[in-house]
């Protein structure tokens, strides 16, 4: 194994670090067309954030909490190690995109007491806009990272060294509750974390002779664990390069993301499922035999549980670029751990177990035979071996007492990167990452991580969250399990789109199931025989009928920035009515089906630019959801629209055509409205047509 280096804290890894690479190249951020759009030296970071830091001092901020609101970029680095060299906690966020962000955001400034808010010149005005609604007037200040860098610097400035057991940032975590919560990661933890993530990543599969040969890609935001720990902290802590782009980059181009590890032969890189099946949905077989992918030792996947149809099909797809299969390393961890937890052994590839069902289902685990019957087993792939230094137990969550072999229970964690709880809420940190195991005399403590799984031969197998769980009539049943099934009995039912959850109806535990229906196929379908169809497959493999299933032609299913579904969202707007349904299946009761409107009728050639371009998206966007164009309301943001992610790329790039020329990031933050931003666009034109006759006027008088 590589000598990895020892620091006390990341400030002092980022000053060691500058003071033995200098201009070696750390990072570069890439634009939608791949092209160069910033970049920074282990020097030029550290020169920015000595900066940074000063300033932050001069108005008295050390010691405060510093939410951090950027788009994707190097600047965010940047700002990231100013907070840490002033003795500043950053805060990792992203700038809100409409009135659910807002609400979030209001509610982790206040919850983190934010001493101020550091972003960009571009994006300034509008977060002070917010800050105004949020009702923090001046409490808040918003500081622009741009004046900050034109500080001059001084020589002696001694960047901040913390202690060890020091927060080193606040993670909140994204769960949909709606009462975010901030982990107190500290240097400590990430220090620890970073040496388990590399050990894991090469023990035994050292083909590199130093660790700063090292080249990363990664398009995973910044703004949570898996993108800063991942892919920023720990290639600064191994010395190494890593190439950045946005997640909407990705979404735009995701063959940009595999060209860039084919032209850099970079090493590392990964993402969640949904990243690798984007890539097998959007890359061609011959845009594939364009890559060489033969540099990729850690195609590394954190998304739990992990589907091996997802790896299967990549790896398929791929084969042809010289990806090899054994460079799979599935892995877990969570935030509340720093990051890492567990992962495959390097250079093995994906492990997989063929389960019973039904066992699975009461709580134990039980090999299936290889000539079982498909509809009676279910795949399971290993998150791999517990991280070097880390211990894991599996406990019943209620009883606290240690699981017998092969039963499933709660997954606890003993280890150097569990964070130091939550921030101010030291009750409820109590109870979470200082649980005890009954009858263990120890006095160790441990993490809860509220996930569902079993060891098998030192192997952590995840097989869900306890909270997501559904009991019927005594048994277990998996979501994800339901959703596969289903999704596997037609080609019509969208991959990675749907949500089984568990309602009460007349004091009854029922099962509901959201499902959505591939467009390209939706006009042609009949929704009745296709949800006997799933609800039959469903029968027969889990045992259950729905209570309902509820057919959707929109993409709308709630989901993570990383694809994954969020269950409890979809339960809420499912009880709150705010779904509407392609078809709606309902056990013991007639079915009932919301029939798609009459056609909107395009704008007249008269209308002027702003009426055509309203027309025309309001009309795509209808077309999208399937749904009656007039009950579409332009003045709400990308995300309340009920497109996904991908959807919105695909609406931004109709803007592009439409108006003429690229749109950055930025305009997409200033103006996060549909209705906003063409209405920027009709003004821009207008400034340019008044510019246009000035010009004309002058050439005329002179």
């Amino acid at each position: 194994m590589y000598n990895l280096p020892q620091f006390n804290n990341l400030v002092d890894m980022a000053v060691q670090q500058a003071s033995q690479r200098n201009a070696a190249p750390l990072a570069t951020f890439l634009k939608d067309n791949g092209a160069q759009d910033d970049a920074a030296s282990y020097q030029s970071l550290h020169e920015a954030a000595c900066a940074i830091a000063m300033t932050l001092q001069e108005k008295g901020l050390s010691g405060r909490n510093m939410l951090l609101l950027f788009a994707p970029g190097i600047d965010y680095i940047r700002a990231f190690f100013g907070c840490l060299y002033a003795g500043c906690v950053p805060v990792p966020a992203y700038p809100p995109m409409g009135a659910r962000d807002l609400d979030r955001l209001q509610k982790v400034a206040k919850d983190c007491d934010a001493g101020a808010i550091v972003t960009n010149q571009a994006l300034a005005p509008v977060i002070e806009h917010w800050v105004q609604q949020l009702g923090y007037g001046d409490r808040m200040p918003c500081l622009a990272l741009d004046q900050l860098l034109n500080q001059p610097l001084d020589s002696g400035f001694q960047p901040y060294q913390a202690q060890a057991d020091e927060v080193a940032f606040l993670q909140y975590t994204s769960g949909s509750t709606g009462h975010p919560k901030g982990v107190e990661v500290t240097h400590g933890n990430l220090l620890a974390n970073f040496n388990q993530i590399l050990h894991g990543f090469f023990a035994g599969n050292e083909r590199l002779d130093k660790l700063e040969d090292l080249r990363v890609v990664i398009w995973l935001p910044p703004f949570h664990d898996m993108g800063l720990i991942g892919g920023v902290l720990t290639p600064i802590f191994a010395g190494a390069q890593v190439t950045l782009m946005s997640p909407l980059t990705f979404l735009k181009r995701p063959l940009l993301w595999l060209q860039t590890l084919s032209d850099q032969k970079a090493h590392v890189s990964g993402g969640p499922n949904f990243g690798y099946q984007y890539c097998v949905r959007k890359i061609s077989e011959e845009q594939a035999a364009t890559l060489d992918l033969s540099n990729w030792h850690v195609a590394f996947n954190g998304a739990e549980p992990i589907q091996s149809a997802a790896l299967d099909a990549f790896s398929e797809r791929f084969r042809v670029s010289g990806f090899d299969a054994k460079a799979f390393l599935p892995c877990y961890g969570l935030a509340e751990a720093s990051l890492f937890v567990a992962g495959s052994p390097s250079g093995r590839g994906a492990q997989t177990l063929k389960a019973k069902l039904d066992r699975l289902e009461q709580g134990h685990y039980e090999a299936a035979l290889e000539q079982a019957a498909a509809a009676t087993t279910t795949d399971l792939v290993s998150s791999g071996v517990v991280a070097r230094g880390s211990e894991i137990k599996i406990v019943h969550p209620r009883e606290c007492r240690e699981c017998q072999p092969g039963e499933v229970g709660e997954i606890w964690i003993h280890s150097p990167s569990v964070a130091r709880g939550y921030w101010n809420k030291p009750q409820f940190s109590v109870s979470v990452f200082n649980a005890t195991i009954e009858g263990d005399d120890s006095g160790r403590h441990y993490l809860r991580s509220g996930d569902l799984g079993f060891l098998l031969d030192d192997e952590l197998y995840v097989t869900g969250r306890i909270k997501e769980v559904i009991i019927l009539a005594g048994r277990n049943h998996y979501p994800q399990d339901i959703e596969r099934t289903l999704q596997s009995a037609n080609p019509t039912f969208r991959t990675g789109g749907g949500a089984a959850f568990a309602v009460t109806i007349d004091g009854k535990e029922e099962l509901v199931v959201l499902q959505e229906v591939s467009r390209a196929a939706a006009d042609q379908t009949d929704y009745r025989a296709l949800a006997a169809v799933g609800v039959k497959a469903i029968s027969s493999r889990h045992g259950v009928t729905p209570a309902e299933l509820v057919l959707l032609s929109g993409s709308s299913i709630p989901k993570t920035s990383s694809g994954k579904i969020q269950r409890a969202d979809a339960k809420r707007l499912y009880q709150e009515g705010k779904l509407v349904p392609a078809h709606l299946w309902q056990a013991a009761s007639k079915t009932k089906a919301v029939q798609a409107g009459p056609a909107f009728d395009s704008a007249a050639d008269h209308l002027d630019f702003y009426d055509q371009l309203y027309g025309d998206l309001q009309q795509w966007v209808a077309d999208k959801l399937d749904i009656d164009p007039h009950h579409i309301d332009l003045d709400v943001t990308f995300s309340e629209l009920g497109v996904d992610s991908v959807e919105a790329v695909e609406l931004v790039d109709r803007l592009q055509d439409r108006i003429g020329r690229v749109i950055p990031a930025i305009e997409l933050l200033r103006y996060p409205t549909v209705q906003a931003l063409i209405q920027h666009f009709a003004d821009e034109l207008e400034e340019q047509a008044l510019q246009s006759a000035k010009t004309v006027d002058l050439e005329i008088e002179s």
